[in-house]
C-alpha cells in the first residue's frame, strides 16, 4: 500500500516540476515573478476546479468554513499545492528502514 502512495507522490511531484518550468518561463518573459494559480492550471488542463470543489458537500461545522477554504485553494499557486500533495502522499507511504545493527537494542 505504501508503494501506491509513493507512486502518487511521484506523480504530484512531476506535475509540480512541470508547473515550475512553465512559471519560470512566464517569469522570464514578463521580467517579473509569475505564479500560476491552481484555478488557471486546472482550466488549462480542461478541468473546472470551482465545480469540482463545489461538488464536495461537507457536513457539520466544516460546512460553514468550506466556501473560504475553496477560494483559498483555488487561488493558491499551483506549484505549492502540488508540492504539498506530494509531501503528504510521500509521508503516508514512507516506510522506515530498520538498522540491523540496532536490532538487539531496545
Amino acid at each position: 500500500m505504501g508503494f501506491l502512495f509513493r507512486i502518487v507522490s511521484s506523480f504530484f511531484l512531476s506535475i509540480a516540476v512541470i508547473v515550475a518550468v512553465i512559471d519560470a518561463a512566464r517569469s522570464i518573459a514578463a521580467n517579473a515573478v509569475s505564479l500560476t494559480p491552481l484555478r488557471d492550471a486546472a482550466l488549462a488542463a480542461g478541468l473546472d476546479l470551482e465545480t469540482m470543489l463545489a461538488g464536495i458537500d461537507p457536513a457539520g461545522p466544516v460546512a460553514d468554513f468550506w466556501p473560504p477554504i475553496t477560494v483559498s485553494i483555488a487561488s493558491a499557486p499551483a506549484i505549492l499545492v502540488f508540492c504539498g500533495l506530494a509531501l503528504i502522499f510521500y509521508a503516508i507511504g514512507y516506510r522506515r528502514r530498520r538498522d540491523p545493527r540496532q536490532a538487539l537494542h531496545a
